[in-house]
């Protein structure tokens, strides 16, 4: 496991951090900042549809564009810097937010019912992912994480060649792309599940639990739109 702690950056600052506290993370308490972080997001995405109908697609293009870069820019902050943690980590939400907002509405706006049944099943790949760690069944490990991370690479790679070549869109090789991307996200909750429980259990700082809670978030929103991005093409299949 060692390996698997010396690259990931949270892991790496907790064991750097000389502050001793006896005020120390927990599980419930990076749930909990989870749950906030998720509450600002779905009020964000509440007020982004709300006034996407006043203000018009064209508008909002742009706002989802400076959303993108203000989200961007939380994360890298956020999960480096424990003392800004917290503010990047809302600010991350309520950017995220007016994406998450905004493509819903444009997939809505094409397939009924596609945004429900991406949130039921997004909660339902959480606890099915949260279920194999608890019981042991997938064990992350050094070599594990090394896979997820040179999978995530190469579908990064992938997913440019359709955007090169308009041919291959919608293509099988196209659908295999998020197939592979929707489980490669799945499986990084398990890498953030992993540094939740290496953090309780070396008595970190509770000031990480925004850090932590961050990352959660970021990997649930990923969740998300792979789901929506799958149930869209199933969709469409079905016409």
């Amino acid at each position: 496991m060692r390996l698997f702690q010396n690259s990931n950056p949270v892991i790496r600052s907790v064991k750097t951090d000389s502050v001793i506290s006896s005020d120390q993370v927990t599980y419930m308490s990076v749930a909990f900042r989870t749950l906030v972080l998720i509450g600002l997001a779905v009020i964000s995405a509440f007020l982004t549809i709300y006034y996407l109908a006043s203000f018009g697609v064209n508008v909002f293009i742009g706002v989802m564009i400076g959303a993108f870069i203000v989200g961007f820019i939380s994360v890298i902050v956020g999960t480096r810097s424990v003392r800004l943690a917290p503010f990047f980590a809302v600010l991350y939400a309520l950017s995220e937010g007016v994406i998450l907002g905004f493509v819903s509405a444009m997939y809505a706006g094409i397939y009924a019912g596609i945004v429900p049944a991406a949130i039921m099943t997004t909660v339902i790949v959480l606890l099915v992912m949260m279920l194999l760690y608890s019981t042991g069944i997938i064990k992350v490990t050094s070599r594990f994480a090394s896979i997820l991370v040179v999978a995530l690479i190469s579908v990064i790679v992938m997913s440019i060649v359709p955007m090169l070549f308009q041919s291959i869109l919608y293509s099988g090789f196209y659908f295999l792309i998020c197939g592979i991307s929707a489980v490669l996200s799945a499986l990084f909750l398990l890498l953030d599940f992993e540094s939740i429980k290496t953090c309780v259990d070396m008595g970190t700082d509770a000031k990480y639990g925004w850090v932590l809670a961050l990352g959660l978030m970021v990997t649930l929103v990923w969740i998300y739109f792979e789901v929506l991005r799958l149930l869209a093409i199933f969709s469409r299949s079905r016409k």
